[in-house]
């Protein structure tokens, strides 16, 4: 899982190395700078194309009392802008983040708008028929109750011979 971190961080810092990405920020492609450009609209418009996989929300994952526990942080974003899924063994949480007001003058804009989605791989069995969730004052919570599984049992198993004559077993 930490190697996925890395690639992610490597992936990133590739698409911010790229000339192109600094001239679009700064609106260089024919003429300098002059700070009439819109430079938080430009990032903002730029993160909502790449929507970054993975980094947001930022979640903590632990196990209590026969519970694993996922908990993420979604400042903001009401239950209807949040879609999460269980496939296999990994919880999937995606969404949009929408800050941006349309009739609004803005002076600041540092929150920008975007599509999130993060995938996190359970590391034990849970019984999906009890999961339970709710989004408290910007904090999701999701309830996992944890399936133990059986302690090894050792069994006995008769070996035969084989019904293969030796010769067949040479041949290959």
């Amino acid at each position: 899982m930490e190697a996925e971190k890395w690639k992610n961080w490597l992936d990133l810092t590739k698409q911010y190395a790229a000339e192109s990405f600094w001239k679009e920020v700064f609106n260089q492609s024919e003429q300098p700078f002059s700070g009439n450009e819109k430079v938080g609209e430009t990032i903002s418009n730029l993160i909502n194309e790449t929507k970054i996989k993975g980094l947001f929300p930022r979640c903590d994952m632990f196990e209590e009392e026969d519970q694993l526990y996922i908990q993420a942080e979604l400042p903001g974003i009401s239950r209807e802008d949040v879609v999460v899924s269980l496939r296999d063994q990994e919880l999937v949480i995606q969404g949009n983040y929408s800050t941006l007001k349309p009739r609004l003058q803005y002076y600041l804009k540092e929150r920008s708008d975007r599509s999130f989605e993060k995938s996190i791989k359970l590391p034990v069995k849970v019984n999906k028929q009890k999961i339970s969730s709710s989004l408290n004052n910007g904090l999701l919570t999701i309830m996992f109750p944890i399936i133990k599984e059986e302690d090894a049992v050792p069994i006995h198993i008769e070996i035969s011979p084989s019904p293969i004559p030796n010769e067949v077993h040479n041949q290959e």
